[in-house]
């Protein structure tokens, strides 16, 4: 997808005497960047599905292994998961592209000035080419295309539904409520986590272990911790009720735990997933 001028606009300096400010009040805001890198979509549910294999990558032998988030959180890449997101969002059409200015992306991250947000804009590509999510190359007019690459970073994109794999969906309302602003990188983690649980209509109420979302993840059980924290404080996840199940790590065989439910307007819209066996069921703990 290439960004026209109705879709990104400069700042007009041709009138004499102008100059450039490093900051925002010569440039489109992030705000507006964002929603035109949306707008060109063309997304009709306005979400954005994302395999789950981004979150946890399947061996051949069945095992389970953290996937590139685990990474993007461990090395507080946020920029680059921010950055990666909005490029999953962005790209719909067939060729799975984006050409544009890095100026327009620095804006999406909140920074003004051409060469900082060049550098940065930069630095997060590059991450995000080591984990194989993206590729890049040269643009006209200066600008660069961004093609979106496998969740797990094996190759060409396709979508998921055609491959029959489990993934979540991603609404838009994460960026017009300013959750992308607002939550922490463990709340963005978590959030996604909590998508790829939140399963109706089987379900709308699922667990949160810390221990068993850290060693599926790759997470901290802190970076969990303040993560779900995080999502209740912005209204994101809200626990309705417990769970009672059987165990043998209490004396007398049961304990509880809580459950969580994403609130509206922030859970998935549009078809579900086919139904698979999710490595977060935890009926058997």
């Amino acid at each position: 997808m290439t960004m026209t001028d109705e879709q990104v606009t400069r700042p007009d300096f041709s009138v004499v005497g102008h100059t450039e400010a490093d900051d925002a009040s010569t440039h489109l805001s992030q705000a507006r960047t964002i929603e035109l890198l949306l707008e060109g979509s063309e997304r009709p549910n306005r979400t954005v599905p994302i395999r789950r294999s981004f979150l946890q990558l399947s061996k051949p032998s069945g095992s389970k292994v953290p996937g590139a988030l685990r990474s993007l959180v461990a090395n507080r890449q946020e920029r680059a998961l921010d950055l990666y997101l909005l490029v999953a969002a962005v790209t719909h059409k067939p060729d799975y592209e984006v050409t544009t200015w890095s100026s327009t992306w620095a804006r999406s991250i909140g920074i003004f000035d051409e060469k900082t947000g060049a550098a940065a804009v930069s630095r997060a590509w590059k991450t995000l080419k080591n984990l194989g999510l993206i590729s890049t190359a040269r643009g006209k007019g200066r600008q660069t295309t961004v093609t979106k690459r496998l969740e797990d970073g094996s190759g060409n994109y396709t979508p998921p539904g055609k491959r029959n794999e489990p993934y979540l969906q991603l609404p838009f309302e994460y960026w017009d409520h300013d959750l992308h602003l607002n939550l922490s990188l463990p709340g963005k983690a978590l959030y996604l986590i909590a998508l790829a649980n939140h399963m109706p209509p089987r379900d709308t109420r699922f667990p949160l272990v810390h221990t068993r979302i850290a060693q599926h993840y790759g997470l901290a059980e802190r970076t969990v911790a303040n993560g779900i924290k995080d999502l209740i404080t912005h209204g994101v996840l809200e626990q309705k009720g417990v769970q009672r199940y059987a165990t043998l790590a209490v004396r007398n065989g049961w304990a509880t735990r809580p459950l969580y439910e994403i609130c509206a307007p922030f859970s998935r819209r549009g078809p579900a997933p086919t139904p698979t066996v999710w490595a977060e069921d935890f009926s058997e703990l």
